[in-house]
């Protein structure tokens, strides 16, 4: 890694220059709100440092919420990749780099490798900033990550006095750099010091933000002691299966393949799909393992927590809070795991409640 310095309008001036070869993407503050979105830049535009996350996640870059995949018949050999258009993203968190952990093992991996995901990923460079501001929901610290990236990232940002301390983490990264290099001059130990003096304030923000829903025992062996505790209910009650937190969260996967008449010939679509759903694990026939709410409800921990965890060694949340923020039914993970630690394996559900 390099670290250098870019004053705030010179940074404008590398964003010109990284449109010139790539659609950009800004997290940018909505007007008379708390929040951010990531949009389409447009030539000259300022750049607004914010010190929080987009409400939007990086997956929807990456991982379509819709897409053709196939056509057919096709003659045989005919078959392309997709093509992808360069793409520079630049706000994203250090939970979106985490959560870019799940993504990639799930989509790119020596058993399978999802070639549009795949081409997304190498055609994107990330420009991180540092979490300064987190919001009431942001738990990365109770997930063992912190609110800044310390990998993951091409361009690294940290708001010094005047502009941002920047710090390279790949080879494109250290291109960009070379390509503008009279844009950047060196940083100082005084930028150095600022920076790891603004994320500690920050770390500590964030901890006494969760410090009542700490946990003495693993999300995972909760879980695992704790299959079927009468604590799920109470959360699960006001669950209406809209799957805003299904949807917001930015390693959810899962997709659904449908086939199609377009014209004179056939298309599979991929789209997302989500475990709440009642008619996500129906077979055929009709039925399905967990036809009530709040085994759906359950299966969705079980799986980021427990499952994802046995397969790929990580968990499949990284504390970016986005699903208790969309949640209208007020649902908090973090509430459910210390609910389920202090009951611990109590008496067995009863089928249907909660439902």
């Amino acid at each position: 890694m390099s670290t250098y310095f870019v004053s705030e309008s010179d940074f404008v001036r590398l964003l010109d220059h990284l449109q010139e070869q790539s659609r950009v993407y800004v997290a940018q503050p909505v007007e008379e709100s708390d929040t951010m979105v990531f949009r389409l830049r447009e030539e000259g535009e300022q750049f607004t440092y914010t010190g929080f996350r987009a409400t939007q996640s990086l997956k929807p870059f990456l991982f379509a919420a819709k897409e053709k995949v196939a056509g057919y018949p096709l003659p045989l050999g005919s078959e392309t990749l997709p093509e992808v258009a360069p793409l520079t993203i630049v706000g994203a968190a250090a939970c979106d780099l985490v959560a870019l952990r799940t993504l990639d093992a799930v989509f790119i991996s020596e058993d399978f490798t999802d070639i549009f995901y795949a081409e997304r990923r190498a055609n994107t460079l990330i420009v991180s900033i540092e979490c300064t501001e987190p919001r009431d929901t942001c738990c990365c610290t109770l997930l063992g990550n912190k609110p800044y990236a310390e990998d993951g990232f091409d361009l690294n940002l940290a708001k010094v006095e005047g502009g941002f301390f920047v710090e390279t983490g790949s080879e494109k990264g250290e291109k960009v750099v070379d390509e503008q290099n009279t844009l950047f001059s060196n940083a100082t130990d005084g930028m150095l010091a600022a920076r790891d003096s603004a994320r500690d304030a920050a770390t500590r923000k964030v901890q006494e933000i969760n410090r009542e829903v700490e946990l003495s025992t693993s999300r995972q062996e909760i879980l695992k002691r704790a299959p079927e505790s009468p604590e799920w209910h109470p959360h699960v009650r006001t669950c209406v299966e809209c799957a805003a937190c299904l949807f917001s969260c930015p390693t959810c996967h899962c997709f659904l393949l449908h086939d199609r008449k377009a014209d004179q010939a056939f298309e599979r679509t991929k789209a997302w799909d989500v475990c709440i759903y009642a008619g996500y694990s129906r077979m055929a026939g009709g039925g399905t393992p967990r036809p009530f709410v709040v085994e759906r409800f359950r299966h969705r921990f079980v799986h980021k927590y427990d499952q994802i965890v046995d397969r790929y060694g990580i968990e499949g949340c990284s504390g970016c809070g986005r699903c208790i923020e969309a949640c209208p039914g007020l649902i908090d993970f973090r509430k459910v795991f210390k609910a389920l630690e202090s009951m611990g394996s109590s008496s067995k559900v009863e089928q249907g409640v909660g439902a």
